[in-house]
């Protein structure tokens, strides 16, 4: 299986060099405010019936290393607080759907949290730095600055819910964020 879990890490990164998720640095470029958190890869076999359907791999930040920010203002995200979805929200994305006579089977939002904005808060300056995974083959001079949120960081998936409760809002869905 090593060749579909490969396959699979290949295609996670290419998705977040495609969505320009982060960018190259030099390592020796960062301020020492700047910290560098280390990332993994997250394994999972999917299945289908009971049956093998397919390896997904997710990037994922060792965010549990990351610190909420004192009153001082040191520390590397303000809050991760996320609001909870719930049935009536699911209800009203499946109402327009209807309205705009969209087809909905089902709802799988890929690579989901790299579609948020970094919030304003997150980490030194606004800035992110990972170092590449383990077992991916990278410069070590070089380390990640996050444009987006990636899993893991305790502010993910609330900015992901900031910017989804955006674009619905722009849709016409006043009061959705309220509870998404």
């Amino acid at each position: 299986m090593k060749a579909e879990w490969i396959k699979s890490q290949t295609s996670e990164m290419d998705g977040l060099w495609r969505r320009c998720i982060f960018q190259k640095v030099l390592r020796s470029s960062l301020t020492p405010q700047d910290r560098v958190f280390t990332s993994f890869f997250h394994y999972k076999i999917k299945r289908k019936g009971g049956e093998f359907d397919k390896c997904k791999v997710r990037l994922v930040v060792q965010g549990q290393h990351m610190r909420r920010k004192g009153d001082d203002g040191v520390g590397d995200y303000d809050d991760a607080f996320s609001p909870v979805p719930t049935a009536s929200r699911f209800r009203t994305i499946l109402s327009l759907a209807t309205q705009q006579n969209m087809f909905s089977d089902h709802v799988d939002i890929f690579q989901a949290f790299v579609q948020g904005e970094l919030l304003p808060g997150d980490s030194h300056s606004g800035k992110v730095y990972v170092a590449s995974p383990p077992g991916y083959d990278e410069d070590p001079l070089y380390v990640y600055r996050f444009r987006k949120p990636l899993y893991g960081m305790p502010s993910a998936a609330r900015a992901w819910h900031t910017t989804m409760s955006a674009f619905l809002a722009k849709e016409g869905c006043l009061g959705f964020h309220s509870g998404i």
